[in-house]
């Protein structure tokens, strides 16, 4: 037996030996004082020293299950079973083989403690913080996005995602169901606020009903519960808009829901040239490695050749984007029977975008001999993405729970771009076919009242395949080939995997700990080829790559809690991967070891500590010997494996979430060192770059993040400030033997309130500062950008409402106004709804922006959308 089999075997004898021992089983009914069943009843098994022992929660028709290891226990122990609207009861019980407890609560006459703070209602009752939106909201608000954007305790990131009490959320619930998984933009962007009463954000979420029991998720979930009166009915809206002034601009969408105790569905529809991106809704792949919950492992192949859009990101996308989006999704989900569920999502998204910039790139790589050129695009796009995802859940006792998960993806892409490179006409064109599958088993298994074992069975498969058509003077020259000759490179990357992951998860008294044993096999392969009209050009610029892996990893998890506030956790995540490229067959063991202190919810917040190491291996993209032609003037080639690739991280963070005061702080602080790393040796000409991997040492970066969320009660004023900066130092090379340090400073200031007056009128205002700076070579480059915002809503009456959102920006001595205004009719006791969309009033046309990144410096002309007029009336049922 090798080194490496000793060591698994002693991990193995490790995850088992807590299996065996005697138990005692207590098991009985949890019932109110009419004899019904109560459902979710906490029922705990306390010691002598009031330390938990064992814990669960009734099921649907009150019933409950425990077991625990009798070694150690002495005397009698105590049951203490509670719930929500009812006095809690503690029995003091004797050991015996198996014990039959029926329980009965009494109501309880003061029912969850309502904060309510100048008519803003916020429910606290433990894990769940509920919240009534029509106190926050100021009747704009058109979807849930809108909404949850002026809830406290939550935020929406740019890009849509959601975080709640400082975390990013794992679900986004309707009335207690999951609907959409990861893919919740499609609801939160596009179901009505209109439906909405309530938003609950639940911590310690787990909706795996056996791991709930041993309560050691930190998981966070979003829950929105609907007005009374739209459940067993069928629900939704119809919107009909259409440009009435200048740019052809329209919207149609249609929403649907239907809540009933069986069977949950949402469709949403919409078809719109205002910006928006429809493929943007959907999230293309997850891997998450959880200590102590689920796993999920979705590959996706590498990236090939890019087009670039020079899409711009300041500004909002209705003022910048050219897109016709098209979204069509139905989700659903439907209990089969009692213990059977069915969750489906169908959609499909198309956007169809057109792009026109003129952009200047400077590489600033010596003080007197910058190297520079100039493009002018036209860039095209059309994009598809269709799926279907079904999930089965299967409860079939309070000892078991099934879960499986299929998704299918296909995602065509047709991109173009004319463009002038300098004086020289250049066409490039690309068609790429892309299509995966993913597959997730999960067996769930409560061994004892303390442990847990947790079978994941995933197998999954991503493919991509290229085309891409390239006309340039500059390129045919440089492979010499004839001035007029077409260039044509194929592309795929293919990559089909399968594992298992068996997962043991044990509770003793202060202890959490998890033992995983994982065993995946993974095979990949690159192709790239060039060839010209005549024929093919030379073999360096093809590429075969074959990468096949064989991991077996076991992680290795303990959780002390010093108490209910406080607790440290290790873990040593073991790897042993066969590693075979080509004709380089490698056997690498890696070690990976973190550690994470937690103090949590207390009088003075809660704080993360945590520091890991991390090594990992170069993925296929980085294994080409030759090179490959990544863009029209751009060429990379990979290098062959030496070492592991290693980085430290120590994270510092400090958060406290106070809803019912809208107040919080959330600050971060964020260390990472790259030990070896990937580096990239650049060679510059005047129409060409040349990239080629090297292994080297890394460069480190510091990235401090701080938020203060304040309500001024006096002022009726909620107010937030935060700042990120980032410093960061990376060894560059480019037009040199030798790599140089680069060094870099982001600084970004933002500030924002809202009133909330008790009167007609009030404001939403602030402001931002952005600071760039580079310094490479002993050059120094400075980018500053600011913005001002005030955005004034008036109700004029009791059914007209006028809104005006205005914006000015100040990049470099160029100064940009933005104003949109939106008058919307609501008649009483009227299903039908009006809004006129008043939009880039002073007709902005063009905007100019800066980048900086290492020894680049790009500048941009964006065209902006011109001025419309967009009215639409909705019709709500």
């Amino acid at each position: 037996m090798n080194k490496t089999e000793k060591i698994f075997s002693i991990i193995l004898f490790f995850m088992f030996s807590f299996s065996f021992s005697q138990e005692i089983i207590i098991k009985g009914k949890v019932t109110d004082n009419q004899n019904r069943g109560i459902e979710s009843a906490s029922v705990l098994i306390l010691d002598n020293n009031d330390e938990t022992i064992a814990y669960s929660f009734s099921d649907e028709k009150g019933y409950y299950n425990l077991n625990f290891d009798k070694k150690g226990i002495s005397g009698m122990v105590t049951l203490k079973v509670s719930s929500l609207d009812h006095t809690p009861k503690e029995i003091k019980i004797n050991q015996e083989s198996a014990i039959l407890k029926d329980v009965v609560l009494e109501d309880k006459i003061e029912t969850i403690k309502e904060i309510i703070l100048d008519g803003k209602k916020v429910k606290i009752n433990q894990d769940t913080t509920s919240i009534k939106v029509a106190s926050f909201g100021n009747k704009t608000e058109q979807t849930v996005e809108d909404i949850l954007k002026k809830l406290p305790g939550i935020e929406v990131l740019n890009d849509g995602s959601i975080k709640a009490h400082g975390k990013k959320i794992k679900k986004l619930l309707v009335e207690g169901e999951d609907l959409l998984d990861i893919n919740y933009k499609l609801l939160s962007k596009n179901l009505d606020s209109k439906v909405l009463d309530e938003v609950q954000i639940i911590d310690n979420f787990e909706d795996n009903p056996i791991l709930k029991k041993l309560n050691n998720s930190d998981k966070v979930a979003i829950n929105l519960k609907l007005k009374k009166g739209l459940k067993n009915v069928w629900f939704g809206n119809v919107t009909l808009g259409s440009g009435v002034l200048s740019e052809n601009r329209w919207k149609e969408s249609l929403n649907l829901g239907l809540l009933k105790k069986k069977i949950k569905l949402f469709y949403f529809g919409d078809y719109n040239n205002l910006g928006e991106k429809a493929t943007d809704l959907i999230t293309t792949n997850v891997l998450e490695n959880n200590q102590f919950g689920n796993d999920r492992f979705e590959y996706k192949t590498k990236s090939l050749y890019s087009i670039a859009n020079n899409e711009p990101q300041f500004f909002s996308k209705t003022q910048s984007i050219f897109n016709n989006a098209f979204l069509n999704s139905l989700s659903f989900t439907s209990k089969l029977k009692e213990n059977l569920s069915l969750r489906g999502v169908v959609y499909l998204t198309y956007d169809k975008q057109k792009q026109n910039s003129f952009s200047e790139t400077v590489f600033n790589i010596e003080n007197n001999n910058p190297i520079s050129y100039t493009e002018n695009n036209f860039y095209n796009n059309r994009k598809t993405l269709a799926s279907a995802e079904l999930e089965l859940k299967y409860y079939p006792n309070d000892k078991n729970y099934l879960t499986n998960l299929f998704i299918f993806k296909d995602n065509p892409n047709k991109t173009s771009d004319d463009l002038i490179f300098n004086s020289d006409n250049i066409n490039q064109s690309s068609k790429s076919k892309n299509s995966s599958f993913y597959n997730h088993f999960n067996h769930t298994y409560e061994l004892s009242s303390n442990k847990v074992i947790n079978n994941y069975f995933y197998f999954g498969s991503d493919r991509v395949n290229e085309k891409t058509n390239i006309f340039s003077p500059l390129l045919n020259s440089f492979l010499d080939v004839n001035s007029d000759s077409n260039l044509l490179q194929t592309a795929s990357n293919n990559i089909l995997y399968s594992g298992i992951k068996t997962k043991l998860i044990t509770k003793l008294k202060r202890l959490d700990i998890t033992n995983s044993l994982q065993a995946e096999y993974n095979s990949e392969l690159f192709n790239n080829k060039l060839i010209s009209d005549n024929g093919f050009l030379s073999t360096d610029y093809n590429n075969h790559v074959k990468l096949n892996q064989f991991k077996v990893i076991s992680d290795n998890s303990i959780r002390f809690n010093f108490s209910k506030t406080f607790d440290i956790t290790g873990n040593i995540s073991l790897q042993n991967i066969n590693y075979n490229y080509n004709d380089i067959h490698k056997n690498i063991f890696l070690i990976n070891p973190s550690i994470y202190l937690n103090i949590k919810k207390t009088k003075l917040g809660s704080f993360t500590l945590s520091y890991s190491e991390n090594s990992t291996l170069p993925e296929i993209n980085q294994l080409t010997n030759d090179y490959q032609l990544t863009d029209y003037r751009s060429f990379s080639r990979g290098v062959n494996y030496q070492t592991p690739l290693k980085n430290t991280i120590a994270s510092f963070a400090y958060y406290i979430y106070i809803d019912d005061k809208r107040f919080s702080i959330n600050t971060n602080l964020f260390y990472l060192k790259s030990k070896s790393i990937l580096n990239t040796e650049s060679i510059i000409t005047n129409d060409f770059s040349f990239n080629s991997l090297q292994q080297t040492f890394g460069g480190e970066s510091y990235n401090f993040n701080f938020s203060f969320t304040n309500y001024i009660r006096k002022l009726n004023i909620s107010s937030r400030i935060e700042t990120n900066n980032i410093w960061n130092s990376n060894p560059v090379n480019v037009n040199s033997n030798n790599f140089s340090m680069s060094k870099g400073y982001t600084n970004k200031i933002k500030y924002s309130a809202t009133t909330y007056f008790k009167i007609p009128v009030n404001f939403d205002f602030g402001f931002s500062y952005n600071y760039n700076q580079i310094i490479f070579n002993d050059i120094k480059n400075t980018n500053i950008t600011k913005d001002l915002f005030l955005n004034v809503n008036y109700k004029i009456s009791k059914t007209l409402l006028a809104e005006s959102n205005n914006s000015l920006y100040f990049i470099f001595s160029q100064k940009y106004s933005f104003n949109n205004l939106v008058l919307s009719y609501n008649p009483i006791d009227s299903k039908l709804s009006y809004r006129l969309v008043f939009n880039n009033i002073l007709n902005e046309k063009e905007y100019i922006y800066t980048t900086l990144n290492n020894y680049t410096n790009f500048k941009s002309k964006i065209q902006l959308v011109q001025r419309y007029l967009l009215a639409s009336v909705k019709y709500r049922f």
